[in-house]
């Protein structure tokens, strides 16, 4: 495990930390295309930007990692890898959450870095971030990333890819990341079975949680976690 583990971490940081596009995606591509025009937007409105600029830039990184574990998982499949990984003792679905772990701890590590920039040019304020927030999103993510892998080797050889990425844009809508759930109406709390929807609503100080809410989470982190584990054992059957 441990030979696995370090061979994982050095190909991942290799292909993020040494790759020049996400460097450029992280310190030039996010700030003028996210960061600035929420700035100028909150500037006029008085949208509290800077809670709107927190959860905007974690959610990137968030996204990153899907789209990141699902290529990568998409590239493992085709090319059988899975065989290999077996050969080694070790089960497909546990290689996979040792990748995607280190894929988010690499991944946290560059955001983060924006983030203190941010903090000290003063766009960002400190008192903001609460591993309150932090931590529930971390694991929510790690968890549906994991849920979006069984499916890959559940369907494995079927176009997954254009659903992937219409849902990703309709989770960034219907998350909290960048307004509160409860705009939608008393109905919304339904979309609290969304997994990174409290984490998010927690980071933005939303300040009508009950205790439906956290239930409807947990709930939902049950159930993936479930059909994760089922999804890799009928793919690997």
């Amino acid at each position: 495990m441990d030979k696995m583990i370090g061979a994982v971490k050095l190909l991942l940081t290799k292909k993020i930390l040494l790759d020049k596009q996400n460097i450029i995606q992280t310190f030039v591509r996010i700030p003028f295309s996210l960061i600035f025009p929420i700035l100028f937007l909150g500037h006029f409105l008085h949208l509290g930007q800077n809670n709107i600029i927190v959860s905007v830039i974690i959610w990137t990184c968030c996204t990153t990692v899907f789209f990141d574990s699902y290529l990568i998982t998409d590239y493992e499949l085709k090319n059988n890898y899975v065989t290999y990984i077996k050969l080694t003792g070790h089960s497909y679905y546990s290689f996979r959450m040792v990748s995607n772990c280190l894929l988010f701890a690499i991944n946290t590590i560059l955001y983060s870095i924006l983030i203190v920039v941010l903090i000290i040019i003063k766009i960002v304020r400190m008192n903001q971030l609460s591993f309150n927030s932090l931590l529930p999103i971390a694991f929510s993510v790690f968890i549906s990333v994991n849920f979006v892998n069984s499916l890959q080797v559940r369907f494995k050889g079927k176009q997954m890819f254009n659903i992937f990425n219409s849902v990703i844009d309709i989770l960034f809508i219907v998350s909290g990341v960048m307004f509160p759930i409860h705009y939608l109406g008393q109905r919304a709390i339904i979309l609290y079975l969304i997994p990174t929807a409290l984490p998010f609503a927690l980071l933005n100080g939303e300040s009508m949680i009950s205790w439906t809410e956290p239930i409807l989470f947990l709930l939902s982190i049950s159930v993936m976690l479930y059909v994760t584990s089922k999804n890799f054992k009928v793919g690997n059957e």
